[in-house]
């Protein structure tokens, strides 16, 4: 199982190149179409799916474990963020990039 840090960093590597991040679907292929987060054709994540892709098949929990700090970072729920009207890639990334450093530079408890 990837630390909170660790599955962060592995979403900004997946959104590191444009048009992997998408809206309205957990992910999509190649055609925009929606595919199941884990299928091999599975190319553009939306937070959600970029999360769990990035957590891996066998931590069910992750996005759950993420949301509160999210929800708390951005004023509403991720998906409903994500999926706003206007957003961009860049701002998904942003968003990551904080949230890398919030684990970054946490104190331990």
């Amino acid at each position: 199982m990837f630390t909170e840090l660790e599955i962060v960093e592995r979403c900004l590597l997946l959104f590191s190149k444009p048009g992997r991040w998408t809206q309205k679907t957990l992910a999509r292929d190649r055609q925009g179409k929606p595919v199941p987060v884990f299928s091999q054709e599975a190319r553009s994540f939306d937070i959600e799916g970029a999360i769990r892709r990035a957590a891996g098949q066998d931590d069910r929990s992750a996005y759950a474990r993420f949301v509160p700090i999210i929800k708390t970072q951005l004023g509403k729920h991720p998906f409903d963020w994500n999926d706003q009207t206007g957003r961009h890639q860049r701002d998904v990334v942003r968003m990551f990039e904080d949230l890398a450093d919030e684990y970054r530079f946490k104190e331990p408890t």
